[in-house]
């Protein structure tokens, strides 16, 4: 009866094995954030994975099957559950922070890692000391608290805060306080630091959206690996970066510029044009009054960058001369990165036209959008790769018809296609000439789309380059056209039909007392506050005169009190308004 349960068990954990496996591969798979176009434009691959199996205390060996893969070092049994605390590093200032805990109900042990992505790899490290590492020490309770080791404070605090951790068993316990007044929900003014000092100040006439920007693209070549990780794991080709191209608008016109595989360190020179060239495009953002609040981040733009060209450029983005200050996204996709110069105060904000756009192809956003004047241009990607890309760029004739021959989706160009592109190609000397017109013409394809959707969002008073999402700028559409033909100095009360109040002594009392007691908080002088004697004058001023914000009656259910005009002063009668 024991060796068939353990027979029985055997199998099953071989059953949940290779069920496992598979579900791990579809997770995988599913978090590479791939479309339909994407798997005939792209080759994903999936890497090895390492499974984790908890198994009962009383197992036996592993039954043959299941072998191979240990010793693969695929599978490793644990006979516990654990607690997994996972860490970070953040370079910008350097620090270590934890990111994530993986808690197990009933388990006292615990298992510290450090997660270091750099855009290209990641490494899984075990953490054998916490404090030595971050520098800080972490609650035994909750492990998520930190307090700093050098604090002197620092047992005081930690006793303190495990008192609470073991009320609430470890529990983050969140309060809503709500306000003690609603508050209007207008997006379209409280998002944009600019339109809402304008509006206050009775200035929109001076709003303007974020017109001057640049354009970016990259141009990549296939290295072809073939490389197996494993039985099911296969690596087929990686991109290599030999091009890149920026179109820069301003107010004074448009222009661009071209890096490619020929110079040195192509990436890097193409950055340090990029940081120069934005010092003329923050300028022409910037409002000629220096009191209005401004956003000095350059927007550079790219079409579907967010998943390839970011992750090109990434290890690019960090050096003596600038560093990434801010990255929002996953480790597949960046929607932003924004990266600083070390000694000036250029900030560049990278980003993908895409987030404001639902074209999966830029030649369908530039037919949608874009005036006509320019068009997508054709350069056969598959036919180039590492292996011939300096023998046939070298060539000056055009590319023969079979070149452009997309093996991945079965597709041929047709022959007046074709002879669009020698027109286009019989206008350049080389094709390095040709791959310079049409990786820039893919740049400047984008500068007409951009402005016409620029356009169109700042009739709603939207800025749209200032947002991250086209969800964010449709959801200010939407409050902006509720919220159409509001006067901020207009009249908006609904007049009561109460009855005004008339404060009784007893009232006044009270509200003079928590004055005395507000300003001696405040530590402000109240030896000449409202007294009791000011009862006869107060309760004639509240039966007739509003609220000095509002302009509504003060009745029972909106019941007055006093605002000071000066808060470093007392409630004084000369220092106090209706409230």
């Amino acid at each position: 009866m024991q060796v068939q349960k353990e027979e029985h068990h055997q199998r099953q954990r071989l059953e949940i094995t290779l069920i496992h496996k598979q579900y791990l591969r579809t997770i995988v798979g599913s978090m590479q954030e791939r479309t339909n176009t994407d798997t005939h434009e792209k080759i994903v691959s999936i890497f090895s994975v390492i499974l984790f199996i908890f198994r009962y205390p009383l197992a036996g060996a592993a039954i043959p099957s299941l072998k191979q893969h240990i010793k693969r070092r695929e599978i490793y049994y644990v006979d516990q559950q654990i607690n997994v605390h996972m860490y970070t590093f953040e370079d910008n200032p350097s620090h270590y922070e934890l990111t994530q805990n993986y808690t197990a109900n009933d388990s006292d042990k615990h298992f510290n890692i450090l997660f270091i992505n750099d855009g290209i790899n990641a490494h899984i490290m075990y953490i054998s000391d916490v404090e030595a590492l971050t520098g800080f020490r972490y609650c035994n309770i909750c492990h998520r608290q930190a307090f700093r080791i050098g604090d002197k404070n620092l047992q005081v605090q930690m006793r303190n805060h495990m008192k609470k951790c073991q009320k609430n068993d470890g529990k983050i316990i969140k309060k809503v306080i709500l306000e003690k007044f609603a508050k209007l929900f207008v997006p379209h003014i409280l998002s944009n630091k600019i339109y809402r000092y304008l509006l206050a100040n009775s200035l929109t006439h001076l709003f303007k959206p974020t017109r001057y920007y640049i354009t970016y693209d990259i141009e990549t070549l296939e290295n072809k690996v073939n490389e197996k990780y494993g039985d099911s794991s296969q690596v087929t080709a990686t991109l290599i970066p030999y091009a890149i191209a920026s179109t820069v608008k301003l107010a004074n016109g448009i222009h661009s510029f071209y890096y490619d595989i020929r110079t040195d360190y192509f990436l890097d020179k193409w950055l340090q044009q990029l940081f120069e060239e934005a010092k003329q495009v923050k300028k022409d953002n910037k409002y000629i009054d220096e009191t209005i609040p401004q956003y000095y981040e350059v927007p550079v733009i790219g079409f579907n960058s967010a998943k390839f060209d970011a992750s090109v450029l990434f290890k690019n983005l960090k050096s003596k001369d600038w560093t990434i200050a801010k990255y929002l996204g996953s480790n597949t996709i960046a929607k932003q990165i924004i990266v600083k110069h070390q000694s000036s105060s250029i900030h560049l904000r990278f980003v993908d036209f895409k987030i404001n756009s639902m074209q999966n192809k830029l030649k369908d956003a530039v037919r949608d959008f874009g005036n006509g004047t320019y068009k997508k241009g054709r350069f056969p990607h598959e036919f180039i790769n590492t292996n011939n890309y300096l023998n046939e760029q070298n060539k000056y004739e055009p590319f023969p018809i079979e070149a452009f021959e997309n093996k991945l989706r079965n597709k041929k160009l047709n022959e007046d296609k074709y002879k669009e592109y020698l027109v286009e190609a019989a206008k350049h000397k080389s094709r390095w000439d040709y791959l310079k017109h049409y990786n820039i013409l893919d740049t400047r394809v984008l500068i007409e789309t951009i402005d016409y959707l620029i356009e169109l969002m700042f009739k709603y008073n939207v800025d749209m380059l200032a947002n991250i999402s086209m969800s964010q700028c449709s959801n200010e559409i939407k409050y902006s056209m509720a919220y159409n033909g509001f006067d901020i100095n207009g009249d908006y009360n609904c007049e009561s039909s109460d009855k005004s109040i008339e404060i009784t002594l007893c009232y006044w009392r009270l509200k003079v007392e928590s004055y005395i007691e507000q300003d001696n908080k405040k530590n402000s002088d109240s030896s000449n506050n409202v007294t009791i004697d000011y009862y006869d004058y107060f309760k004639e001023l509240f039966k007739n005169q509003r609220c000095y914000i509002c302009n509504a009656r003060f009745t029972w259910k909106n019941k007055p009190t006093l605002d000071r005009i000066d808060n470093s002063k007392g409630h004084s009668k000369g220092n106090v308004i209706p409230y």
